[in-house]
């Protein structure tokens, strides 16, 4: 049987899709992500994540001065 590039398997592949380091995938899923442990692994569907992290990462409240929060690792 071949594997789905739907299906995301693994703690690693699953953060690259997401754009997010292994050391915060805790807790995004205590926020909700959408994956499961299944099977010793964990599992995601590409769809899902793509979709949960545009609406993780939709601001909410108008930003005023982007240019500067760019160039910053911290949340704005």
């Amino acid at each position: 049987m071949e594997k789905s590039d739907k299906i995301l398997v693994g703690k690693e592949e699953i953060c690259k899709v997401a754009g997010i380091g292994k050391q915060l995938f805790p807790d995004v899923i205590s926020r909700g992500f959408p994956a499961v442990f299944w099977g010793g692994k964990w599992r995601a569907h590409r769809e899902n994540v793509e979709s949960w992290m545009k609406l993780a990462t939709k601001p909410s409240k108008p930003q005023t001065d982007l240019a500067a929060a760019e160039d910053e690792d911290e949340p704005i």
